[in-house]
């Protein structure tokens, strides 16, 4: 054989191998971009625990606890950040001469379901009813017990972003003293980065909760949480209490977890 031909053949053979092993080293790269992507989105999302509350805020770095004199009980806690910001918006409602104070903070799951299960026995009466004795049917129950508390697993207290100030009763707000602070609150709290997420019930929020004025969530947060639950949690995710299986033919998530003050999403 010809030494030309021995050259051509080698010269193929090499390029052959060239555009193999370019295309592989590609391809390898491809696949590290779409691992990065990957583990990006996963750092990016919130975990499902955080979003149901299934975890202890106390043993987390990024919560605080309310110090005694800005609350109403002992051992609450919430976001840093949030924190931080309700004693900006109370310092300034000082000097307006509104006091504010936090009434209730974090709820885990196994807190809300404290709540929600004796409401649901009867051990904790509802508008002076037993709904256990009153109330048969689980899907009625529960659309009672949902007036003004979450399922487990579903509130928004999970996240650490949201609070309930000065009162849960309706009638205090109904007050002169209590509408002077719901005044303030709702011309002031924006610029602190809170709002009402369970404004008055209309045509732009005609499902869910019943109005409360004492319930303020830090937006800039909570609307990552609330992204992220939509996203991530399914109906398999709302079990592990009395009544969990209302929360499918109630829709839960569309009528209760979505169905709030629209101003609040933007």
């Amino acid at each position: 054989m010809k030494p030309s031909i021995i050259s051509h053949k080698i010269s193929f053979v090499i390029s052959i191998l060239f555009v193999f092993f370019t295309f592989l080293i590609s391809g390898q790269t491809n696949n590290n971009k779409f691992f990065c992507k990957s583990e990006m989105k996963i750092i990016n999302t919130i975990d499902k625990k955080y979003l149901l509350g299934q975890f202890n805020y106390k043993s987390e770095k990024n919560f605080v606890k309310v110090e005694a004199q800005y609350g109403n009980k002992e051992d609450m806690y919430l976001q840093k950040e949030v924190y931080e910001a309700f004693l900006k918006m109370r310092i300034a409602a000082l000097k307006d001469g509104i006091t504010l104070i936090i009434v209730s903070a974090t709820r885990n799951f196994n807190e809300q379901k404290t709540i929600w299960e004796a409401k649901w026995t009867g051990n904790k009466l509802v508008n002076g009813e037993n709904l256990s004795l009153t109330v048969k049917d689980p899907n009625e129950r529960a659309k009672i017990i949902l007036n003004y508390s979450s399922m487990p697993g579903t509130s928004r207290h999970h996240w650490g972003t949201d609070i309930d100030i000065n009162s849960i009763n309706k009638d205090y707000f109904s007050s002169e003293k209590g509408n002077k602070v719901y005044e303030w609150l709702m011309t002031n709290a924006a610029t602190y980065g809170f709002c009402q997420p369970y404004n008055e019930k209309n045509n732009l929020r005609p499902n869910g909760y019943e109005e409360e004025k004492w319930h303020w969530s830090y937006i800039s947060i909570a609307n990552q949480y609330l992204s992220d639950y939509k996203k991530t949690i399914t109906y398999k995710d709302i079990t592990g209490f009395m009544g969990s299986e209302t929360s499918i033919t109630l829709d839960i998530i569309k009528n209760y977890i979505l169905g709030i003050n629209q101003n609040c999403i933007n």
